[in-house]
């Protein structure tokens, strides 16, 4: 991440020196939400003082990411603690915005996953026979499927497996036991 702070109207170059060192530290606070390793990121502090006026504003730019704030206060320090304040809530919600909208786009193109399993009518009669059940999309223990298998009429149960995460299949044999299938 390329930092660049900027003073101007500071006096005292002591000062100045403890209040760019002062904001360097805070950067620290504004990475956590900003991914530079991805995108190239900007970070600048403009930091300006005028009579009993200290001002301090900050922009981020990662990617599509950017953000901005302008505090102005009597205090230097404060004023950069609010500052990064402000950029670190403006940039919470624009990475919770983008994961809502990840998640809602995700759901949508996992049924559209789903449909294209669906098998497709073709010109024979041989599909026409078959009837489409949908699993549920719960996982399940195996307990909880020999369980199901009791309880319905079916023969088998196929299940995701809540240990592993992959789909199994149980069925009743014809000798009345029940046999796990995993891949």
């Amino acid at each position: 991440m390329k930092v660049t702070v900027t003073t101007r109207h500071i006096n005292n170059t002591m000062n100045s020196e403890k209040i760019k060192s002062y904001a360097l530290k805070k950067t620290k606070r504004i990475e956590r939400y900003v991914k530079s390793e991805r995108d190239p990121s900007e970070l600048r502090f403009i930091l300006s003082s005028e009579k009993f006026r200290d001002t301090a504003e900050i922009s981020v730019s990662c990617g599509n990411i950017k953000a901005t704030s302008s505090v102005e206060t009597n205090d230097m320090y404060t004023a950069i603690d609010n500052a990064v304040s402000t950029i670190v809530k403006q940039l919470k919600k624009q990475i919770e915005k983008k994961t809502k909208e990840r998640r809602r786009t995700g759901a949508k193109s996992k049924e559209d996953v789903i449909q294209t399993w669906l098998p497709v009518k073709s010109e024979s009669n041989e599909l026409e026979d078959i009837k489409v059940h949908k699993l549920p999309s719960k996982p399940m223990s195996v307990e909880e499927a020999s369980l199901q298998l009791k309880v319905s009429d079916a023969n088998f149960v196929a299940f995701r497996n809540s240990e592993n995460g992959l789909m199994n299949v149980i069925y009743l044999s014809r000798r009345g036991q029940k046999i796990l299938i995993e891949p």
